[in-house]
C-alpha cells in the first residue's frame, strides 16, 4: 500500500500542465509569486508614478486657487516684487501646511486620498511629526522661495528633479523629499 500525497501535490510526480494558450493560471499560479515583489522594508504595492503625479497635481490646483486669490487680494498685478513674495510665502508656506497636516493625520493629502495612493514610512512603521515635517519641509516648502528671482528658478528646478527621482529611483520610486524623510508611496488598503 502506497502513501497518498499530501493535498494538492500531483500524485504522479510530475509538474501540471500548462494551461491552454489564452487562459490564466489558477490562483496562486505555478509556484510563482502573483505581482511583483514588494522591496525590503516596503509594507504595500508602491504607488504608480502617474498617480502620484495625478495626486500633485489635484493638490496642486487646490492652491493654485489660495495662490490667485492672494496675488489678487495683495495687488501682485501692481508688478510689485514686495506684493508677489510675500503672496508667494503665504500660498505656499499654507501649501507646505496642508502637506504636513494632512500627511500627518493619515498619510494623505487629498489628491492621494483621490488616487487612493499614501504615504508611509519606509520599514513600515508609523510616520512620525518629525518625519513627515522634513519631507513637506523639502517639498513643497521649497517653493516657499519660488517668489524670489533665481532662487524661484532653483526652487523650480528642484521639483523637476525630485519628480526625475521618482520615475528613475529603484526599487523604491523615491523622489528626494522621500529620500531626505524616509518614507515611500503606497497603494493605499482599499
Amino acid at each position: 500500500m502506497t502513501a497518498e500525497p499530501p493535498p494538492g501535490q500531483n500524485p504522479y510526480g510530475s509538474a501540471p500542465p500548462p494551461p491552454p494558450p489564452g487562459a490564466y493560471p489558477p490562483p496562486g499560479g505555478y509556484g510563482a509569486p502573483q505581482g511583483a515583489p514588494l522591496p525590503p522594508g516596503v509594507p504595500a504595492p508602491l504607488a504608480e508614478w502617474w498617480e502620484r503625479l495625478v495626486a500633485r497635481i489635484i493638490d496642486s490646483v487646490i492652491f493654485g486657487v489660495v495662490y490667485l486669490i492672494l496675488s489678487i487680494a495683495l495687488g501682485v498685478a501692481s508688478g510689485s516684487f514686495l506684493t508677489g513674495f510675500i503672496a508667494s510665502l503665504i500660498a505656499y508656506g499654507a501649501y507646505a501646511a496642508y502637506d504636513y497636516v494632512l500627511h500627518s493625520k493619515d498619510g494623505q493629502t487629498i489628491g492621494k486620498k483621490i488616487m487612493k495612493i499614501q504615504l508611509v514610512a519606509l520599514g513600515g512603521g508609523p510616520l512620525d511629526s518629525s518625519v513627515v515635517m522634513r519631507r513637506s519641509a523639502v517639498y513643497p516648502g521649497v517653493f516657499v522661495l519660488y517668489g524670489i528671482p533665481l532662487v524661484g528658478l532653483l526652487a523650480s528646478l528642484f521639483a523637476l528633479a525630485t519628480g526625475v527621482f521618482i520615475l528613475v529611483d529603484k526599487p523604491l520610486q523615491q523622489g528626494l523629499h522621500d529620500k531626505v524623510a524616509g518614507t515611500v508611496v503606497v497603494k493605499a488598503p482599499r
